[in-house]
């Protein structure tokens, strides 16, 4: 048992390290800067705010922690042009309260009055004007701030630019940046050797298992012997990660020159597995609950082609497909799909059984251009619908599809055009023959520089060219309420009745407007209205009944896209048809 004496100098003696153990905590606070983009990089750079929650022991060592700072400050200052920039600190105790003011002097921002490029080939005074840089070309704008960060990222386009026109081995020999105090300005003088003018040399794979380094040959954007460009390098690359096959892909070249001057490459891949299994749940007021499967190989024979089983079954629809993908068909760029479907559908429009094999070729023309054309027969049998009948179709679809817009899951600028025409013969009701063709415009226009608020448009008009409305099939003509037109009605109800049932149309016509906004970097609102309306006319009468429908979808985003879920109301209802709203759930916006 410890005495009394003993026991009240040990917490006396204990006192002093709780004190020091819980430190003085202090309110910092930054003065005299409006540059707020130099201040968010002072915040970040000084220890008095990131090591704010380990408060220091005593005032000595806070004013030790603030003085510290100074030089981190001051190398920000010069980093963003204030080459006279000053800083000190202010510690105040007030009312118990430790507070610290840091006092910042910027000064004048120095410009960039000059920014010389010097190239030279391996003999130094021998100026190179094969290549030209342009200050354009690398981002430097002369009588503007003299920022460190943009002048090093203009060093390094130096040498994009100059191994883009087949300079790859170019190198800063020197650089000298003059300040000058009297006129406060900031001259760059760059010298740069180029090195020879050199081309694609031979190309060593490594690192592939399964797939065959023919495969990877073939997406080689260039050819040995051309002119070495690193934009063709940079496309073969994200060619290779976009392909699914491989986890990463490193393109690199040698250092020194081969002996025919070229330069050699070397690729490094590491694959990921090619084969998966995926199950999957769903919910929507549509289609009710729902369950997906299936598996895939992505590397059939090696050489990057896909042989797939999907099934998707929900209350309504049961359908199952097998796809197989070979992509690079005969030539690079064009792919061959060829597909079997099974399905059954039971809607308030029809009840449907099908059976369909296709094959088609897809086609990316250019960077906005893609079309594609196949070859189809269907075999369907429709009953419970105004129109019931057995068909047997021979299509040949025609697909082709402009766009400019910046995002395929988040499009926030540009626009997309897309054309479909599907010529079909139906052989077992005296060979009628139909055309179908679609009409579909959008265009996104952002309302500020962060692209947070965006307006979202799109129309779409639909003809069928027939023999009457007859010669179509039901399931095949126009049927308004589906979750990319007329949000709020039925499912593919939205057309003339007849016997109580949707007849369907020839024509027809859509269009959505969508308010776009981003409230946090996870979480958006999107407010939207539809209207619409189905003619058995061959093409739109513009009179009768427009169907309208509004509602707010929500989204959240992911490194996926956008998750959507749209809440639709239909401002026409019609009684015993359509519900109060409609739920609607999937990945991506709607257009």
């Amino acid at each position: 048992m410890l005495r009394p004496a003993l026991f009240s100098a040990l917490l006396f003696s204990l006192v002093p390290l709780a004190l020091i153990s819980g430190g003085i905590s202090y309110h910092v606070e930054f003065e005299g800067l409006d540059d707020s983009k130099a201040l968010k990089e002072i915040k970040l750079a000084s220890h008095l705010t990131s090591l704010k929650k380990r408060p220091p022991a005593s005032i000595n060592a806070l004013r030790y922690r603030a003085d510290s700072d100074i030089p981190s400050l001051i190398k920000v200052l010069h980093a963003h042009g204030y080459y006279e920039g000053a800083a000190h600190i202010q510690i105040h105790e007030i009312l118990n309260q430790v507070y610290v003011n840091v006092i910042i002097e910027p000064g004048p921002r120095y410009r960039l009055e000059s920014f010389d490029i010097h190239l030279y080939c391996e003999v130094p005074e021998v100026a190179n004007k094969c290549c030209q840089v342009n200050l354009d070309d690398i981002g430097v704008q002369l009588n503007k701030p003299a920022q460190t960060e943009g002048i090093l990222q203009a060093e390094l386009k130096v040498l994009q630019k100059l191994s883009e026109c087949g300079y790859p081995l170019a190198k800063i020999e020197g650089r000298e940046a003059i300040v000058d105090g009297k006129t406060k300005s900031v001259r760059v003088i760059l010298d740069v050797k180029t090195g020879e003018r050199t081309e694609f040399g031979p190309t060593t794979i490594v690192g592939t298992k399964r797939v065959k380094p023919k495969y990877l040959q073939q997406k080689l954007k260039w050819k040995e012997g051309e002119q070495y460009d690193s934009r063709l390098v940079d496309e073969t690359q994200n060619t290779l990660i976009d392909s699914g096959l491989f986890s990463s892909v490193l393109i690199t070249h040698e250092e020194t020159l081969s002996a025919k001057g070229e330069v050699p490459l070397k690729i490094e891949v590491n694959e990921t597995k090619h084969k998966n299994v995926n199950i999957g749940v769903s919910y929507q007021t549509v289609f009710g609950p729902g369950v997906t499967f299936g598996w895939a190989n992505k590397n059939v024979g090696g050489m990057g082609r896909t042989l797939s089983f999907q099934g998707d079954i929900t209350r309504i629809s049961q359908t199952g497909v097998a796809t197989y993908l070979h992509p690079d068909f005969n030539r690079i760029g064009q792919d061959m799909i060829a597909t079997g479907q099974a399905a059954h559908e039971d809607i308030f429009a029809y009840s449907l059984r099908s059976y369909s094999l296709m094959e088609r070729f897809e086609r990316q023309i250019n960077r906005r251009l893609r079309g594609s054309l196949g070859l189809s027969g269907d075999r369907l049998y429709i009953t419970a619908s105004s129109q019931n009948g057995n068909y047997w179709l021979f299509e040949v679809p025609f697909y082709i599809r402009w766009s400019s817009s910046n995002s395929l899951l988040n499009p926030t600028r540009g626009a997309t055009l897309e054309y479909t025409v599907t010529p079909a013969l139906n052989v077992a009701q005296s060979n009628e023959f139909y055309l179908t063709q679609q009409f579909t415009g959008s265009i996104y226009n952002a309302l500020d520089k962060g692209e947070r608020i965006v307006l979202a448009q799109k129309l779409t008009l639909g003809f069928i060219v027939s023999n009457g409305l007859a010669a179509v099939p039901l399931s095949n003509r126009f049927l308004g309420g589906t979750e990319i037109d007329l949000r709020g009605y039925r499912y593919k109800s939205v057309s003339p009745f007849l016997h109580g049932k949707p007849l369907g149309g020839r024509a027809a016509i859509y269009y959505t407007f969508e308010s776009r906004f981003r409230l946090t970097n996870t979480i958006g609102l999107v407010p939207f209205f539809d209207i619409g309306s189905v003619y058995t006319t061959q093409y739109p009468t513009w009179h009768g009944k427009w169907y309208k429908s509004a509602g707010l979808g929500f989204r959240f985003f992911t490194i996926m896209g956008p998750f959507r879920v749209d809440l639709a109301f239909p401002l026409d209802r019609r009684k015993g048809i359509d519900s109060a709203y409609k739920v609607l759930v999937s990945i991506g916006q709607m257009f």
